[in-house]
C-alpha cells in the first residue's frame, strides 16, 4: 500500500472539497450543576463570612454578601421545590445536548465516509444539504450499534479490572481493623497501573480495528455483525498496513497538537484582553449593584474569550478530523483494491515458476 499517495490524496481531498468541512467541524465538535454547600452551625458559617470578608474591597464584599443570602434562600426548606425543579432541568438540559451531540457525530462521520469515497468513485462533489441526507442514514445508527457493541464491554470489563485492583486493599483493611498494610499498598498500585496500561493498549488495538470496520458498515452496507466479522478479517490480512497508516496519522494528530499548543495560547491572550477589558469596562460604566455587575462583566467576558478562543481551535480541528477521516477512506479502498489483486495473482509452483 501507498501510503504516501494516500496521505498526498487526503490532503488534495481536503483543500479542494471544502464542504467535508462542515461536516468535520461537527465531528470535532460532538466528539469531546449542582449547588456547591451543605448544611452547617449558622453561628460557624456567619462568624466565617464575617472573617471571610474582611479582607476584601467593598464591591467584592457586597458581591459575596449576594451570593451567600442567594444560597440561604435556594436552600430554605420552601424553596426545595424549586431548587430540585431547576436541577432536573439542568439535568434534562444535559441529556437532551448530548442526544444531539451523539446524534450529530455518527451523521458527520457516515458524511465524510461516503463524500470521500463518491468523490473517488465518481469525481461528483455534493453541497452540504445533500452531505446530511447522505449522513442521515441506517449506516450511521449502525455505527452507534457498533460502538455499543464493541466498547460497551470493553468499558464493563474495565471497570471490572479496576475494581480488582483494589481487593488487596480492602482485603487488608478488614484484616488490619481499617489500617491497610504497606505490603497491601504496594499490591494494590502495582495492580492498578499495569491493568491501566493493559486497557490502554486494548483501546489502542481497538482503534485501530474500528475505522475499518466503520467504513465496511457505511460503505458495502453489511450491517452491524457482519461489518464488525469483515472489517476484523480485513484488517487481519493487512495488519501490517493498517498499523503503519495508524501510526502515521497519530503522528499527523500530534503535529496538530504542537501547532495547535502556541496558536492556542496567543488566542487565550488575545481573549484575556479583550474579554477582561470589555467585561471590566461594562462593570465600571454601569449603574448596578456590586453582584449584578460582577456577573454581567464575568459573562459577557467570559463568552468573548470562549469565542475568541474556541472558534479558531474548533476551525482547526475539523480540518484535522477531516483529513484523518479522508486518509481512512482512501485507505480502506486501497485495501480493498489490494485483495482483488492479490486474489488475481497466478499461484505460485513450489519450484518458483508461475503456470502459463
Amino acid at each position: 500500500m501507498n501510503d504516501a499517495k494516500i496521505l498526498k490524496r487526503a490532503w488534495d481531498v481536503l483543500w479542494s472539497y471544502k464542504t467535508l468541512w462542515v461536516f468535520g467541524i461537527i465531528l470535532a465538535l460532538t466528539s469531546g450543576g449542582s449547588f456547591p454547600g451543605t448544611a452547617r452551625n449558622n453561628s460557624r458559617t456567619n462568624a466565617f463570612h464575617g472573617n471571610f470578608q474582611s479582607g476584601l474591597p467593598l464591591e467584592l464584599k457586597e458581591a459575596f454578601g449576594d451570593i451567600c443570602r442567594y444560597l440561604n434562600w435556594a436552600f430554605l426548606s420552601e424553596n426545595r421545590n424549586a431548587l430540585i425543579g431547576t436541577i432536573i432541568a439542568v439535568i434534562l438540559f444535559i441529556l437532551l445536548i448530548s442526544i444531539l451531540f451523539t446524534i450529530g457525530r455518527y451523521v458527520s462521520q457516515t458524511a465524510l465516509i461516503k463524500m470521500v469515497d463518491t468523490n473517488e468513485s465518481s469525481g461528483q462533489k455534493v453541497n452540504w444539504q445533500q452531505g446530511f441526507r447522505l449522513g442521515w442514514s441506517p449506516q450511521a445508527w449502525q455505527l452507534f450499534l457498533i460502538d455499543l457493541l464493541i466498547y460497551l464491554p470493553f468499558t464493563i470489563i474495565a471497570v471490572i479490572l479496576m475494581g480488582v485492583s483494589f481487593l488487596p486493599l480492602i482485603f487488608s483493611t478488614m484484616a488490619n481493623h481499617n489500617k491497610p498494610s504497606g505490603l497491601s499498598i504496594v499490591a494494590f498500585l502495582g495492580l492498578f497501573f499495569l491493568i491501566l496500561i493493559i486497557l490502554a493498549i486494548i483501546g489502542i488495538v481497538l482503534s485501530s480495528f474500528m475505522e475499518i470496520i466503520y467504513r465496511e458498515c457505511v460503505l458495502k452496507r453489511n450491517g452491524v455483525r457482519k461489518s464488525i466479522r469483515n472489517g476484523w478479517k480485513k484488517v487481519v490480512r493487512n495488519i501490517k498496513d493498517v498499523i503503519l497508516m495508524w501510526l502515521i496519522l497519530i503522528g499527523v494528530r500530534l503535529g496538530v497538537i504542537l501547532v495547535s499548543m502556541p496558536l492556542g495560547l496567543f488566542l487565550m491572550t488575545i481573549g484575556l484582553l479583550i474579554g477582561g477589558g470589555t467585561g471590566g469596562i461594562l462593570y465600571f460604566l454601569n449603574n448596578m449593584s456590586a453582584f449584578d455587575g460582577w456577573i454581567i462583566a464575568a459573562i459577557v467576558g467570559g463568552a468573548l474569550l470562549l469565542i475568541i478562543l474556541s472558534l479558531p481551535m474548533l476551525f482547526l480541528r475539523g480540518l484535522e478530523e477531516t483529513y484523518i477521516s479522508s486518509a481512512w477512506t482512501l485507505t480502506y479502498r486501497e485495501l480493498g483494491e489490494l485483495g482483488i489483486l492479490q486474489n488475481e495473482l497466478p499461484p505460485s509452483t513450489d519450484n518458483g515458476e508461475t503456470g502459463m
